[in-house]
């Protein structure tokens, strides 16, 4: 799954949570106010925000951990994951006992902080905060294993868990407000359901990522460990500042004012925290992503992204706020009453605070993905002493209003110097333009207040249910209208249009799939249900035994992990020793060289077969986790550099897709060379007039479908990682033309070839091994090919155009034919296996909704009841030529390759509840 769907997965899900947890926090805020005093929710608030400054012992240890993931996980160097995860849970278990530690000392000064606690007694103010600091200090034992899932990208899987908890806390608690109105019992309900998610979230982690239980990872060196400290010393920084300026004014407001004013406050809180919280799930959801783009793309890119985040935020935050302004008096009212409410001034402050805090997410998230600590740390303890001194002064002299002066005075110096950082370390751009638009953005904010004050004081001066619906109308409509009107030309907000315009093209594609393909899939499943146990045969050709497939999903899944084993092992064997050439077979090709001026390196053990099978041990490592994997694939292209890295023809290239992979974890030159000559290579190799590759020197102008899966995932691969353009147009060059001259329009099935210059379309239409290798050049190439190029769309569409015609010939037993169309033919599981991992990576990299699955899974059955022994069987043999299909079926490295890389998707597919 790419950066793009990831995110929209996190924000959907985010969203999602946070409308079921606001909707029932109000109920119980409500049941909370009216079965117990405003002064128990200035407790809680204040408890809150004290904990929090005592988690200033965490010092930012968490967003370090974020940002050294994001490199080892884009690699999938789990041996680098492993060692850093167990850093980390060591870390976070000293962080604990020393939040214990300080939390008990704080103890006897709890009664210096809270002003008039009404009628709560000391021994119950320590018991509450016992319960707090517990809900602390637990959760430091599981959190550290959220920064995996985060850099992942996979923030959805918190936000759900997160929801799923506060949901069974809630319940809970209005239950027993409603029954027995104890703040106690409140409390503990909280503190037991959070026990149960904590055991709940370590058990599900570890099966997650089992390998994070294994004993056997390298500590770091000094020199891997120093960039992690100088990080850790700069957040600690960080986290002071941000603690002093963000925490600590319920504190200041219960020790100078009184503790029932942060209970009101917290009213206000609780709705403004809640609006919020939507919206920084759609920006903190980028984060992660942020840090994959700024490890893979240009800065180019990174900036125009950096502009529209930073413009989206204007404009959402904007709004919201401005709305938030206009309503929280009027529905506090409503809601709970007018002596509940606090100043216009006070909350205009807090909405002014809000605004610029807009501006510094943009920043900061973005320097957060960056990894930029150290240049900045010095900003944000300057802004937490500010902070404390100006909100301690003002609120003796002006009251509440100055604990909010302080916050906003203190956050404005990050405003201007945040932006200078990031632009001068990251964009390599002076920051002017960035301090230009802030203001252009500040007048405008500015300009729709003042039109909505108007409207406000001209149309909606009572407040009743149908004037607060009258003004919220109105105060979601002007400031919308008035951006759109000053801003609709921008480079930004063409940008932000785009992305949204292409979600109405998604659910389209989903309805078009329900409407097209659904009933043919149900047929199949009924097929398959009405069955308890499914019979299918083993080898069509000469077996007649029959295999069942058990309906346990816990022995398919065993069974197929043995399957899988013996999938790679032969896989291993296969890489180092193919071919093996017998006088028969030597002969033989001899003859067809003859006949069909083939020019064939003899005993190649380097070539497109051993590149599918060093492809599909990159896949296995993947979901095995075993380092033999990896071994075995270094010593092959090992191998093949000791040998002078022999290319002589265009096949070759596919090594080198996965031989970045193999570059990426090792860093060693040797590999980068040998990629560099593969590239080298294909720019000196000639093509024919539309810039496509021959597939032969000698037929400059025969055009092979192979092609396509054999050089264009190395080019876009190449060019995504080592920012090279040109290889990835290239590659989009070769797709593109293929679709234009080499498809059927009548079947939308391809032909083996083409030839421009005779203007003929050769070999035979629909080809299976041919498709196989078409749409495995797209759906390996589409995961490297930015959504922003011109081209990516066409590619997307037709990728799944061509997945839903072929998806209609596969047989009822899942397998395909040599030839699609032949539905009476003889199957094929090199056919079967490429179809089906080209669909199942479509899934995985969010190009093809879920629903596909159901294919590849049934082609996955298909192959199991074809392999033998690890090695898979009833494999068609190479062509030769555009006209010579050989209707000879045994153990072949295009099946082998496929199959394996299939199961090893589909395992790693069920291990993470894909």
């Amino acid at each position: 799954m790419g950066r793009i769907e990831n995110a929209e997965r996190n924000i959907f899900f985010g969203i999602l949570g946070n409308i079921v947890s606001f909707i029932l926090g109000f109920i119980s805020r409500t049941v909370f106010i009216h079965n117990l005093s405003v002064t128990y929710l200035g407790v809680n608030g204040l408890y809150t925000n004290i904990l929090s400054v005592l988690s200033l012992a965490e010092l930012g240890i968490g967003t370090a951990m974020n940002y050294s993931l994001y490199k080892p996980v884009a690699e999938n160097n789990y041996e680098t994951i492993k060692t850093l995860m167990q850093l980390y849970k060591k870390i976070y278990r000293i962080i604990a006992i020393i939040i214990t530690v300080a939390g008990l000392i704080l103890l006897p000064f709890l009664k210096f902080i809270i002003k008039d606690p009404g009628n709560i007694s000391q021994n119950e103010l320590f018991l509450y905060y016992f319960i707090f600091l517990f809900n602390t200090v637990s959760t430091y034992f599981v959190s550290y294993k959220y920064s995996l899932v985060n850099a992942e990208q996979k923030n959805y899987i918190q936000s759900n868990i997160q929801v799923i908890t506060s949901v069974a806390v809630l319940i809970s608690q209005i239950i027993i407000l409603k029954i027995f109105k104890s703040f106690m019992l409140y409390l503990i309900a909280g503190a037991v359901i959070g026990v149960i998610q904590k055991v709940f979230v370590h058990l599900y982690l570890n099966k997650q990522y089992p390998y994070l239980l294994e004993k056997d990872y390298i500590p770091l060196s000094k020199e891997e460990m120093k960039p992690i400290k100088k990080n850790m010393t700069a957040l600690m920084y960080h986290k002071f500042g941000d603690v002093m300026i963000h925490q600590t004014d319920n504190i200041i407001l219960s020790s100078f004012v009184n503790v029932t004013f942060v209970g009101l406050l917290s009213n206000y809180n609780l709705i403004i925290f809640s609006v919020i919280s939507f919206i920084n799930i759609i920006f903190n959801s980028l984060i992660s992503g942020f840090g994959n783009l700024i490890a893979l793309d240009s800065k180019e890119k990174q900036y125009k992204l950096f502009k529209v985040y930073r413009f989206s935020a204007f404009w959402i935050y904007g709004m919201v706020l401005i709305i938030l302004y206009f309503m929280l008096t009027p529905f506090i009212t409503l809601w709970i009453g007018e002596d509940m409410v606090i100043s216009n001034t006070a909350i205009l402050l807090i909405m002014v605070d809000y605004y610029f805090k807009a501006h510094r997410i943009a920043v900061n998230n973005y320097k957060t993905a960056a990894g930029i600590f150290d240049a900045d740390k010095y900003i944000a303890l300057i802004q937490g002493i500010v902070n404390l001194i100006i909100s301690i002064l003002l609120v003796q002299l002006i009251g509440i209003n100055g604990v909010f002066i302080g916050t906003i005075v203190s956050g404005l110096i990050s405003n201007f110097t945040r932006p200078f950082i990031i632009y001068n370390m990251i964009f390599n751009k002076k920051a002017h333009e960035y301090y230009k638009d802030s203001f252009l953005y500040l007048i405008t904010i500015i300009m729709v207040f003042f039109i909505c004050q108007l409207v406000r004081k001209s149309f909606c001066n009572n407040i009743t249910p149908v004037s607060l619906f009258v003004l919220f109308i109105l105060v979601i409509t002007i400031p919308n209208l008035s951006f759109f009107i000053l801003f609709r030309k921008r480079e930004e907000f063409v940008y932000m249009q785009e992305i949204l315009k292409s979600y109405p093209d998604k659910f389209n594609n989903i309805n078009k799939f329900y409407s097209n393909t659904l009933l043919k899939a149900g047929n199949k499943i009924r097929f398959i249900k009405n069955k308890k146990t499914v019979y299918v045969k083993k080898d069509i050709t000469d077996k007649s035994e029959e295999a069942p497939l058990s309906s346990d999903s816990n022995k398919i899944e065993e069974e197929w992990i043995a399957i899988f084993n013996n999938l790679r092992k032969n896989t291993r064997i296969q890489i180092l020793t193919y071919p093996e050439i017998s006088t028969k077979q030597m002969i033989r090709t001899n003859i067809y060289s003859i006949i069909f001026t083939r020019k064939l390196t003899r005993a190649d053990h380097f070539f497109w077969p051993n590149g599918l099978l060093a492809s599909a041990l990159e896949c296995s490592y993947h979901a095995s986790k075993d380092i033999q994997d990896f071994y075995i694939l270094k010593q092959y292209y090992d191998k093949w550099i000791q040998n002078g890295i022999p290319i002589v023809n265009p096949d070759h290239a596919i090594n080198g897709y996965s031989l970045i992979y193999v570059h990426q974890k090792m860093k060693k030159d040797i590999y980068k060379e040998a990629i560099q000559k593969i590239i080298n290579y294909l720019y000196d190799y000639p093509r024919d007039k539309k810039n496509s590759f021959p597939y032969r020197k000698n037929s400059p102008n025969d055009i092979y479908i192979d092609s396509i899966g054999m050089i264009c995932p190395f080019l876009c691969r190449y060019g995504k990682i080592y920012h090279d353009e040109k290889a990835i147009n290239l590659a989009v060059k070769q797709i593109i033309n293929f679709i234009h001259f080499g498809f059927d329009r009548n079947t939308f099935l391809p032909y083996h070839g083409y030839n421009l210059k005779e203007d003929s379309k050769l070999g035979i239409i629909g080809w299976g091994r041919g498709v196989g290798w078409l749409l495995i050049g797209m759906v390996d190439s589409l995961e490297y090919i930015d959504s922003m190029n011109p081209n990516y769309n066409f590619l997307v569409r037709t990728f799944i155009k061509v997945v839903e015609t072929t998806i209609k010939y596969q047989k009822d037993n899942g397998y395909y034919s040599w030839q699609l169309t032949a539905l009476e033919g003889h199957i094929d599981t090199s056919s079967t296996s490429m179809i089906s991992y080209a669909i199942h990576r479509g899934v995985k990299i969010g190009i093809l909704n879920k629903t596909y699955l159901y294919y590849s899974n049934l082609g996955l059955q298909a192959l199991r009841n074809s392999v033998i022994d690890g090695l898979v069987t009833n494999s068609s043999a190479e062509c030769m030529g555009f006209s010579m299909y050989p209707q000879r079926y045994d153990v072949f490295p295009w099946s082998q390759g496929p199959t394996t890389a299939l199961a090893a998707l589909s395992l790693d597919a069920i291990r993470n509840n894909e």
